[in-house]
């Protein structure tokens, strides 16, 4: 029953969050498509009109599941596309922040700490709840239902391993298989989870073992030797039923569109970014996407460590979360959070509840007045197109609404701006580090005692 009350709690925090923001004016571009939304409206028209196979472009022809859910929802209510595009991605986003919430508690015991998890979560300025009154037409929201589900399930089977229950583990593999290949229609990075699955195993443990202090290449190899050990059972062999459920309805997916020619490439776009994007803008896109916060984890990395040591299916999709953040596209912000943001909330919550029961809670106190800051709790999302060019106040973020949307991102910003950000957080990071380093000093000081 407490379960229900913490779950109606998160519920009415949602629909709090989208009665204060529900006058964010939708975005002018493309008459309220947006961007990548011309794409999806143009792909959920010729679902609503019954075509079969669907036209459009790479690489959004790939990933049809919302705008189908669209087409649904238009179709049964008689509501135009855009805003029945709201209501279903404002419903996909709820039910990603109820699996967050679950999964949260896997790890957190503190119902007031999983709250304020799930209420940062909400209240990014990118995150498609408040995002989807300004742009609807987006498959963040859907592709993260997916994916945490896909989370959760991961944990379970690594239970039902652990636990030698085979049949329980044959049947969540197979429920997860089927999770992870219609996550895939959703957005097609959810295929990392069939990889994160050979993690289970914890191949890497025996890296544990090697040194930089006395490294051997003897040692590396046994190491290497060591992981490939891991996978020498018929139980990985079952690791590949995912593999067969993605291939069925890819197979499914490509007999039911047409790719219009174009020069997009998978490969392409992520040497593309590998090559341009620059350390500077993809360090202040982690620090916008995470806010003022994010400084506390450098200092709280060995009680996450241990969890992604035991757990290493986690490590694997946080590098990912880095990597895809890097390469996966401009938007270095929401590619980089909605990739990893069931890890990294976990991490933050550990952060956030050591300082919080230590001497230094008013420098977190600090940290979340700042936060309110860069999420922009006080603003609503300027509109694009726009002819104010008016230059921001930049205090970890962008003070006020007239200026151009895109100048929060940190690949579309202003440079001189954006250069004012990064070392606001160098030196937010500087003075956390002087905080916390103090707080150790006083522990000491008291141990000698």
């Amino acid at each position: 029953m407490k379960r229900v009350y913490e779950v109606l709690f998160i519920t009415a925090i949602f629909l709090l969050i989208c009665l204060v923001y529900k006058g964010q004016p939708r975005i002018s571009l493309n008459g309220g498509q947006g961007w990548d939304g011309v794409y999806y409206y143009k792909i959920t028209e010729q679902i609503f009109q019954g075509e079969n196979p669907i036209v459009g472009e790479l690489p959004f022809i790939k990933r049809p599941g919302t705008p189908v859910l669209i087409a649904a929802y238009s179709r049964i209510t008689g509501i135009d596309l855009l805003d029945s595009a709201t209501v279903v991605n404002l419903a996909g986003i709820y039910l990603t922040t109820i699996l967050l919430f679950f999964w949260l508690g896997v790890f957190i015991k503190d119902f007031w700490l999983k709250g304020m998890l799930c209420f940062l979560f909400m209240m990014a300025w990118y995150v498609p709840l408040r995002a989807t009154f300004y742009d609807p037409l987006s498959t963040d929201a859907w592709g993260a239902v997916w994916f945490l589900a896909g989370i959760l399930l991961l944990s379970t089977i690594r239970r039902m391993h652990e636990l030698k229950k085979r049949k329980a583990f044959l049947l969540y593999l197979i429920v997860f298989s089927i999770v992870v290949a219609i996550g895939t229609i959703f957005r097609e990075s959810n295929v990392i989870l069939f990889l994160a699955l050979f993690f289970i195993m914890n191949p890497l443990s025996g890296w544990k073992k090697l040194s930089l202090k006395h490294f051997t290449f003897s040692d590396l190899l046994q190491s290497v030797g060591g992981m490939f050990k891991t996978y020498d059972s018929s139980v990985t062999l079952f690791f590949l039923i995912p593999l067969v459920f993605i291939m069925v309805v890819k197979s499914v997916l490509s007999n039911n569109i047409v790719i219009e020619v174009g020069d997009f490439s998978y490969v392409k776009t992520l040497f593309q970014w590998f090559y341009t994007k620059s350390l500077p803008e993809f360090l202040l896109g982690i620090f916008n996407a995470c806010g003022p916060l994010v400084m506390l984890l450098p200092f709280f990395v060995k009680e996450i460590r241990r969890i992604l040591w035991e757990r290493q299916e986690l490590l694997f999709l946080l590098v990912m979360a880095f990597l895809f953040g890097f390469i996966g596209g401009s938007d270095t912000e929401r590619i980089f959070f909605m990739s990893g943001f069931p890890v990294l909330l976990i991490w933050m919550g550990f952060a956030i509840k050591e300082t919080f029961e230590s001497s230094k809670r008013w420098w977190l106190y600090v940290l979340c007045a700042l936060q309110t800051i860069s999420f922009r709790f006080f603003w609503i999302l300027p509109d694009t197109p726009s002819e104010d060019w008016s230059k921001p106040v930049p205090f970890f973020g962008f003070l006020g609404e007239h200026f151009q949307y895109l100048f929060l991102y940190s690949h579309h910003g202003q440079h001189i701006l954006n250069s004012i950000l990064f070392l606001e957080y160098v030196a937010l990071g500087i003075a956390t580090w002087y905080v916390l380093s103090r707080k150790s000093n006083a522990k000491n000081s008291k141990a000698s005692i």
